[in-house]
């Protein structure tokens, strides 16, 4: 038993869908131009933009994805083995806190077609992987407009897929996932859902078997493609069961309204449920699973912890300070989709009754429109699936008004008239939202990491062994894994561990011994260690960093570790020094404040910082004059080629440095207990204890490196 439905054609209004069609050609068009649009600013800045080159990312994870492709031609990329990048000493097979909870990453298949993809194309082309992302992303990137185009072309919604894909391509939150240099998941995350959906549908508007099998065949492969891309076996499991939900919707229907369910299947029904499900067996059994966990989590904040989470409970929760994982207000959600904010609330209302008056032959796309809807309840990373649903909503609205709305009202019931309004006043809906979406030109792509830092990054994989560690902040491990070809601590796939928060207390205290003992019980014990020890001696967070303090853990650090500073930290140094200061019995920590005014010289002892409310900075006197008040200055240092030479005003106060990099000197303002952290004695000032340190490389600002020594 299949559903039989009615082919839509619009045979009698051709040159309508030749009009349609062009609309949707401008909607590509203005995708790929808002893209590429940014190449300007890489041309302007290609000593930056540019190494060796090779156009450098614009997002932390396409490092990871661009490394990966490099593993895959170097033979490294293994699926099943653990990934020695990542996430060290917890990179062995040892990294595990009992059968079921393991800590090491590993390769997989599934979840990196997008790595696959490129290295192929790599060797097929001869071009690099990052050139091959420059060219072919902003065109990825907009391949979501067109199975919205289709889908409801054949609803008979034309208008309404035109603007949902218009909306979505030039979304602010989906333009800054799938921008220019952008190597990422994303620019595909919302084609195969939509495209799976209007495979659904054509299998059950087709009259013909040949006709079903084709279109089932497809949406079976994409469904695989899909499982293989993004590696969420609950998104393919909603999927597959609105088609089933579809599939027996007269049963379904007979049921609820006579209380009798009748079922028979014939064998083409039978092919039909193996050509879907037979290849998704592999992973969509662990669908209803995870889809359950992200019900409960995301929609009713319940979480089940894991053994893990409970032995970690303690410590600070390191996902606080990403930005997309926040909740965004009501009125910012539609800001994150549509310029026109109004304009996004009104989509969203007519989106709800596009559902209730088409549900049938849209059910596919449902259950993506409520992950669109938790935006609002959720993470701001939720809301480019909302984007293609304003756009549908803003499109029907047309259709809705002069195909149900004034027909209702005795207006416009001829059908010619119907089409000819919708056209004309769809024309004007359309220029009015191209117009509002060109702020999209406004947003620009740009390097996550700049080409002096890659080249830093290649001075640590010639210079340093082989089994190096590096031990920096998060963000850039990635880019570390890449360029520098080395392992690190942590990574943008690993932060929310007690790691990071062991990472950012060695950095902010102001003891190098208690960063050292940090250094060597991270590097002996790890996350696996440290759950061990949680567990077995079952002691509280605080009571272990205690033990680590006094040296308890004491151990001689056997692996290479090298502390790397970033230009970049000094921005994220706030949630760096909150997390290194947390206090465990208040559960809050203190935002760390340093900061690189542009300032100009009055005279040789008088500075005047616009950028701080037009401040003096008094030099002579140890004085920061501020609209009638004064701030003391508690330490002056100034950075001479050979030497630091520091001056002592007050007990207390900020501090102020005026560092050199190269030819040009700038000043940077420190607030206490920031200006004791050893990231400003070791970074800024490069003072450091050469009794567990060691400066090997010194490139202010772009990067310092320190070795370890091991005891």
């Amino acid at each position: 038993m299949w559903l039989r439905g009615k082919v839509l054609r619009d045979s009698n209004f051709p040159l309508y869908s030749i009009y349609y069609y062009l609309l949707f050609l401008i909607v590509l068009f203005f995708g790929i131009y808002i893209r590429f649009d940014d190449v300007k600013f890489w041309k302007e800045n290609q000593n930056l933009a540019f190494y060796k080159g090779e156009p450098l990312y614009a997002e932390y994870d396409s490092f990871y994805f661009a490394r990966l492709a490099l593993d895959l031609k170097e033979g490294l990329f293994k699926s099943g083995e653990i990934d020695k990048f990542r996430f060290f000493p917890d990179n062995s097979s040892e990294a595990k806190l009992n059968e079921k909870e393991t800590f090491a990453p590993k390769y997989s298949v599934s979840g990196h077609l997008i790595s696959y993809l490129f290295y192929w194309l790599s060797l097929l082309t001869g071009m690099s992987v990052s050139w091959l992302t420059y060219y072919l992303i902003p065109f990825m990137a907009i391949s979501v407009a067109i199975p919205l185009y289709f889908y409801f072309n054949h609803v008979k919604l034309p208008l309404a897929g035109i603007l949902g894909g218009l909306i979505t391509v030039s979304a602010p939150m989906y333009l800054g996932r799938t921008g220019l240099m952008r190597l990422d998941h994303d620019v595909f995350n919302l084609t195969f859902p939509f495209l799976i959906a209007y495979f659904f549908y054509r299998f059950f508007q087709s009259h013909n078997l040949r006709g079903k099998y084709i279109w089932i065949g497809l949406a079976s492969l994409s469904l695989l493609l899909y499982q293989l891309w993004y590696a969420h076996g609950n998104l393919n499991f909603v999927l597959v069961l609105t088609f089933f939900i579809a599939y027996l919707w007269d049963p379904i229907k007979k049921f609820i309204i006579s209380k009798k369910f009748s079922l028979s299947f014939t064998r083409e029904d039978y092919i039909f449920m193996a050509i879907l499900l037979l290849p998704q067996l592999w992973y969509l059994y662990t669908g209803p699973y995870y889809l359950y966990l992200q019900v409960k989590t995301l929609v009713f904040n319940i979480k089940s912890p894991t053994a893990a989470d409970i032995l970690f409970k303690d410590f600070p929760n390191i996902l606080q300070s990403i930005s997309e994982l926040q909740k965004l207000e009501f009125w910012e959600v539609f800001g994150a989709v549509i310029y026109n904010r109004i304009l996004g609330l009104i989509s969203l209302l007519v989106a709800f009754l596009l559902f209730l008056f088409n549900f049938r032959s849209l059910i596919f796309l449902f259950p993506f429109f409520v992950i669109g809807l938790l935006t609002f309840f959720s993470g701001a990373r939720f809301a480019m699936y909302l984007a293609p649903f304003l756009g549908l909503g803003l499109g029907y609205l047309v259709h809705f008004s002069f195909e149900k709305l004034l027909p209702y009202l005795d207006q416009f019931k001829e059908p010619k008239k119907q089409k000819l309004s919708t056209a004309i006043v769809g024309f004007l809906v359309f220029a009015t939202a191209l117009i509002s979406q060109r702020e999209a030109l406004s947003m620009v792509s740009t390097p996550k990491i700049t080409a002096p830092l890659v080249r830093d990054m290649e001075w640590l994989k010639e210079k340093t062994p082989k089994e190096a560690i590096i031990w920096t902040w998060w963000d850039y491990g990635y880019a570390f894994h890449l360029y520098a070809r080395r392992a690190t601590i942590h990574d943008g796939g690993t932060q929310a561990s007690p790691k990071t928060y062991l990472v950012a207390r060695s950095f902010a205290t102001s003891d190098p011994k208690e960063a050292w003992l940090i250094t060597s019980f991270v590097s002996n014990q790890g996350l696996t260690g440290l759950a061990k020890i949680l567990k077995n001696e079952n002691i509280t967070a605080k009571e272990v960093m205690e033990k680590i303090r006094t040296g308890h853990y004491y151990q001689e650090i056997k692996s290479p570790i090298y502390w790397v500073f970033t230009e970049d930290l000094i921005a994220k140094f706030g949630w760096i020094h909150f997390f290194g200061s947390y206090n465990f019995d208040k559960k809050e920590g203190i935002f760390g404040k340093i900061m690189v005014p542009a300032c100009k010289v009055l005279n040789p002892q008088l500075l005047q910082c616009p950028e701080l409310n037009n401040a003096l900075i008094d030099l002579n006197l140890g004085l920061i004059r501020v609209e009638n008040q004064s701030v003391p200055i508690k330490n002056f240092y100034i950075q001479e080629p050979n030497q630091l030479i520091e001056k002592n005003f007050y007990p207390q106060g900020y501090t102020v440095a005026i560092v050199r990099a190269g030819n040009q000197t700038g000043l940077i303002l420190a607030e206490p207990p920031s200006d004791e952290s050893l990231f400003f004695k070791m970074f800024i000032l490069r003072k450091y204890d050469s009794q567990y340190f060691e400066l090997v490389y010194d490139n202010f600002p772009q990067m310092v490196v320190y070795r370890v020594k091991a005891k």
